[in-house]
């Protein structure tokens, strides 16, 4: 009875206080005074996919499905349940990436605090470990085909390849690893 007399009343007591929200950038005369907001908005939207990223470029999917094919192989539906699965293999990544969190801390965040470096050197710096790690876990094959899809010629040098061919490759190469070690740690459990 409570749970309809808040939904028939519910429309009658918001009604009352009714405010409104209104969003704009307003008019400019310089376009400087634009830059900050854009600035914001771009740094919004990196923050709110960063999560993705960062999972999608260090090993926690391979150790995931790794951890699912050994939940599987035991026997167990839910235990331990996914929430237990994915804090492990989310503090196993970071166990593992210590050695590239920490160069990229060293050579990319600590300056650009420090203000030694500017915003763009700091990207690049913070890009050059994680590109190091990824480069050395795809596999050719992978890569090779992301190439030949995009129609992008191979560059010379391995630091050359852009990450936006290397993030998927090594997104596919992560897959295919954890499905090998799953099998390899499932296919016991069914003799």
């Amino acid at each position: 009875i409570s749970t309809l007399f808040l939904f028939l009343f519910s429309s009658a007591l918001f009604a009352q206080n009714k405010t409104t929200l209104e969003l704009g950038l307003g008019d400019f005369d310089n376009p400087a005074q634009v830059v900050p907001m854009v600035k914001i908005v771009l740094i919004l939207t990196i923050l709110s996919i960063a999560p993705s990223i960062l999972l999608m470029m260090t090993s926690f999917t391979r150790i995931l499905i790794v951890l699912s094919f050994v939940r599987q192989a035991l026997g167990t539906q839910t235990m331990p349940p996914n929430q237990i699965l994915i804090g492990l293999a989310m503090f196993l990544s970071f166990f593992t990436m210590h050695p590239i969190f920490s160069m990229i801390k060293e050579k990319a965040v600590d300056p650009y605090i420090a203000g030694n470096i500017l915003q763009e050197k700091a990207l690049e710096e913070l890009s050059k470990p994680l590109h190091m790690f990824m480069l050395k876990e795809t596999r050719k094959d992978d890569l090779a085909l992301f190439f030949e899809i995009s129609k992008t010629s191979r560059p010379e040098k391995p630091e050359d390849v852009p990450l936006t061919l290397l993030m998927p490759a090594f997104m596919i190469s992560e897959l295919k690893t954890a499905f090998q070690i799953g099998f390899i740690i499932y296919v016991p459990f069914l003799v």
